[in-house]
């Protein structure tokens, strides 16, 4: 036996190139299943197209909102009525650059705004956290809001009027690009959209 152990290093130091040969040959993997998927192609020389990006009606335009001609959006089911643009934004599609402000700012725009007025009301507000989540339609993509009921979402946090239950320095925002709520500091800027 002790013999045996003696050669087997040699012996392993003689076949390792062997083996190594031989795992050289074995042929990779194939998966059936990719082969069997029938595959997209263009013509030799010519770009594929891209997709068209269409707005996200979601399950909820017909159902949920209204889009009114005087740049509001009413929701239906939650009996809201909300600005169509997010401050800073106008016209139909709501172009141009949304405003960003810090907490106080915000609640302070809403005033602002009721001293004239918008759409014949002045009673407008920066909403609470359940009125600005009311918004959110998981059936649509990023955003995850009606575009065709609210075109040109900016990219950002937007504000509520709900501030945090335990600190004072502290308010809760909503982001539309992932259905997320968070709370900030009162004094980061953020995006306001009226109710």
């Amino acid at each position: 036996m002790y013999y045996f152990l003696k050669l087997s290093p040699i012996l392993l130091i003689l076949l390792l190139p062997h083996l190594a040969k031989a795992e050289a040959k074995v042929e990779p993997k194939v998966d059936v299943k990719a082969q069997t998927q029938p595959q997209e192609s263009t013509p030799e020389g010519e770009e594929s197209e891209p997709e068209e990006v269409k707005p996200c009606e979601g399950k909820t335009l017909k159902s949920k909102f209204t889009v009114n001609a005087n740049g509001t959006v009413t929701d239906k089911k939650a009996k809201l009525m909300w600005m169509q643009c997010s401050i800073g934004q106008s016209g139909p599609d709501c172009s141009g650059t949304g405003e960003t402000f810090t907490y106080e700012h915000a609640l302070q725009q809403a005033k602002i705004i009721n001293e004239t007025g918008f759409a014949n009301f002045k009673d407008w507000h920066v909403p609470t956290l359940k009125e600005l989540t009311s918004m959110v339609d998981l059936t649509c993509g990023q955003p995850v809001l009606n575009t065709t009921a609210f075109p040109n979402v900016p990219k950002g946090w937007f504000w509520t009027s709900s501030p945090h239950n335990s600190n004072v320095y502290y308010a809760w925002m909503v982001y539309y690009e992932h259905a997320k709520h968070h709370t900030d500091v009162k004094y980061g800027t953020n995006y306001v959209r009226l109710v």
